[in-house]
């Protein structure tokens, strides 16, 4: 009986830090989604406004 608890008890803990690791990996992947989104978003406003200088320019 003692030995059934014990491996419930390292299974439990196991358990827990496969979430843990899981977790840390989700979150590094969706920063890096983030970042990246942020990327993207900074460069269409450098287009965006190069475009408008240009269209200014021409008027």
């Amino acid at each position: 009986m003692l030995n059934i608890k014990k491996a419930k008890i390292s299974l439990f803990i196991l358990l827990v830090l496969c979430f843990l690791v899981a977790g840390f990996f989700a979150g590094q992947a969706y920063r890096e989604h983030a970042d990246h989104a942020k990327e993207k978003l900074e460069e269409a406003a450098i287009i965006k406004a190069r475009l408008e200088r240009w269209i200014d320019n021409d008027n």
